[in-house]
C-alpha cells in the first residue's frame, strides 16, 4: 500500500464516513448545533464544542483500537468482545435506536421533498429508499468510498456558506465573540450530546479495517474527531451572525442560509442536506448488513449475497417508514433519553473501563483471534 493509499484508507475514509453521519445525524438542520450548544452563548457553545470534540477523539482511538485488536468490524463482534454475552442487551438498544433514525430520515425526506423540492412526500422517501438499496447491494467498499467522497463535497458546501457569513457579517459575530456569554448548563449540554452521537461509533467500525497499529488507531480517532466535529463549529459561528433569533427557528441552517439570498448556495444546501439523511440511512444500513455478514461468517464460513443485502435494507427501510407514517417516531423520541443511558451503560462507561484494561493488557501489533 503506498503512501498516499495508506493516508486515504486509514485517515481519510474513517473520518469521512464519521463526519458524514455526525451531518446527517444533527448538523444538516442546524437544530442540534442551537439545542446543545448556541444557545449556551457564542463562547459557552465554543466550550462545549472543544468538550465534545476532546472526549470523540479518546472514544473513537479507543473503539478505532479495539475494534482492530479484536477483527470487530461489526457491532455484534464487537459487543461480544466487550461485554460478553450482555452484548444483546446493546443490540436491543441499538435497533431500537436504528429503527427512530431511520423512521425520523424517512419522515424528513418526505418534509424536504414536499416543503422545499416541491415534490411528493412519498416521492422524496422512495428516492431515499432507491439509494440506500442500492449501495447497500454493492456493500461496504461502495459505502465507504461514498462516504468519504460525499464528506468532501460536504465539507465545501459547509465552507462557502461560512465564509459567505463571515464576509457579510464578520463584525456581528466579533461582537458576540466580545461579549464573552457562557450560560450554565452548556457542559451538562455538550456531554448529553456526546452521549447521544456516541452510537454512530459502532455503527462506522466497517471503515476502520485498513488501520494496522495502535498508533494508526490513536491518530485516525483523533483526525476522525476533528474533521467530524469541524462542522458544528463552523455551524456555531456563523450562528452569531444571527443571534439570537435563530434560537426560535425550527430549522436554524436553512434561515440562515436563505437569509443570504444567495440561490445556488440554497440549492446546495438542500442537495446537500437530502444527500446528508440518504448517508446516515446508508450507514446504520451498512452496520447492519456488517453485522449479519460477520454471523454468516462465523457459521457458514461465506458472505452474505448482495441480494440479501439489498433485502435486509428494504426490509429495515419499509419497516422504519412504516412506523415514520403511523406517528410511533414521537413515542419513541420521548424515549430516547433512556436509550440514550443505554449506550453510557452499554457502550461508554464498558469502553472506558473495560476495554482500556483489555487494550492496556494486550500491547500486541498483532489482531487477536477471538475465540467466539
Amino acid at each position: 500500500m503506498d503512501t498516499l493509499k495508506r493516508l486515504w484508507r486509514v485517515y481519510i475514509v474513517p473520518a469521512g464516513v464519521f463526519q458524514s453521519l455526525m451531518i446527517g445525524g444533527g448538523y444538516g438542520t442546524g437544530r442540534e448545533i442551537v439545542e446543545y450548544f448556541t444557545r449556551f452563548g457564542f463562547v459557552g457553545g465554543l466550550l462545549g464544542l472543544v468538550l465534545v470534540a476532546s472526549c470523540f477523539a479518546g472514544l473513537l482511538a479507543v473503539s478505532f483500537e479495539f475494534a482492530r485488536l479484536y477483527r470487530a468490524y461489526d457491532y455484534r463482534r464487537f459487543f461480544r468482545e466487550l461485554l460478553g454475552r450482555a452484548w444483546v442487551a446493546f443490540e436491543v438498544v441499538y435497533l431500537v435506536m436504528l429503527a427512530l433514525v431511520l423512521a425520523v430520515i424517512a419522515a424528513a425526506s418526505g418534509s424536504l421533498a414536499e416543503n422545499y423540492l416541491r415534490i411528493p412526500g412519498t416521492v422524496g422517501i422512495a428516492i431515499l429508499l432507491l439509494l440506500v438499496i442500492v449501495f447497500a447491494f454493492y456493500g461496504r467498499e461502495w459505502v465507504k468510498q461514498l462516504l468519504a467522497y460525499k464528506a468532501l463535497i460536504l465539507c465545501a458546501v459547509f465552507l462557502v456558506y461560512f465564509f459567505v457569513v463571515l464576509f457579510r457579517s464578520g463584525a456581528r459575530i466579533a461582537t458576540q465573540f466580545g461579549t464573552h456569554e457562557v450560560l450554565s448548563g452548556w457542559a451538562v449540554a455538550a456531554l448529553r450530546y456526546l452521549l447521544y452521537s456516541s452510537v454512530t461509533i459502532p455503527t462506522m467500525l466497517f471503515a476502520t479495517t485498513a488501520i494496522q497499529t495502535r498508533r494508526q488507531a490513536v491518530l485516525s480517532g483523533t483526525t476522525s474527531a476533528i474533521i467530524g466535529v469541524t462542522p458544528a463549529f463552523l455551524l456555531h459561528i456563523s450562528f452569531g451572525a444571527g443571534y439570537p433569533e435563530v434560537l426560535t427557528r425550527t430549522i436554524p441552517l436553512y434561515w440562515m442560509v436563505t437569509s443570504l439570498k444567495f440561490p445556488a448556495l440554497t440549492g446546495a444546501y438542500l442537495a446537500v442536506l437530502f444527500g446528508s439523511l440518504f448517508d446516515v440511512g446508508v450507514g446504520f444500513i451498512q452496520s447492519i448488513n456488517e453485522r449479519f455478514d460477520g454471523w454468516s461468517m462465523e457459521h457458514r464460513g461465506t458472505r452474505i449475497s448482495r441480494g440479501t443485502r439489498a433485502v435486509i435494507a428494504l426490509v429495515c427501510l419499509l419497516v422504519s417508514g412504516s412506523l415514520s407514517l403511523v406517528g410511533i417516531v414521537r413515542l419513541i423520541a420521548q424515549g430516547y433519553s433512556t436509550m440514550a443511558y443505554g449506550v453510557l451503560l452499554l457502550f461508554v462507561g464498558p469502553l472506558l473501563t473495560v476495554g482500556i484494561y483489555r487494550l492496556a493488557r494486550n500491547s500486541s501489533t498483532e489482531p487477536v483471534v477471538a475465540d467466539l
